[in-house]
């Protein structure tokens, strides 16, 4: 499965015109219900899901063309919140994690209260810049 992915991951890539011109791939965070529904997003250059239901499975891929620089990543999900103490966003996860691929990593998690999230995606050796970030909401 994971090898199918990266396959279709590197065609959709190959035939991008702005990587025939030299330009830099940019990095990309898909979220959605399903693996399924995320490869399909990929394939079809589709925008990917950003509103959840409170309390169901939200997969992601991050995707980093360039590759990881180390075998460990870690990913943060915040909450935008007004009552937060630090910059009106409250730390919700903050994961370390072996990457098994070097070009993507996916995963899933679940949050059971309504809100605007974020997930950030670090290289371990960089934790002051993400590689990518994405938000999305959840509603009841």
């Amino acid at each position: 499965m994971k090898k199918l992915l990266l396959l279709i991951f590197l065609f959709s890539f190959l035939i991008n015109p702005s990587f025939a011109w030299g330009k830099k791939p940019k990095n990309l965070l898909y979220f959605g219900n399903s693996i399924d529904e995320i490869e399909k997003s990929v394939i079809d250059k589709i925008e990917t899901k950003d509103v959840f239901k409170a309390g169901n499975k939200i997969y992601f891929l991050a995707y980093i063309p360039e590759g990881f620089k180390s075998d460990y990543i870690k990913y943060q999900i915040v909450k935008q919140d007004d009552n937060a103490h630090v910059a009106g966003y409250t730390r919700i996860r903050n994961i370390t994690c072996r990457i098994k691929n070097k070009n993507y990593y996916s995963d899933y998690f679940i949050i059971y209260e309504t809100g605007k999230y974020y997930l950030q995606v670090f290289d371990i050796q960089n934790l002051h810049q993400w590689l990518v970030i994405g938000g999305f909401k959840i509603v009841e």
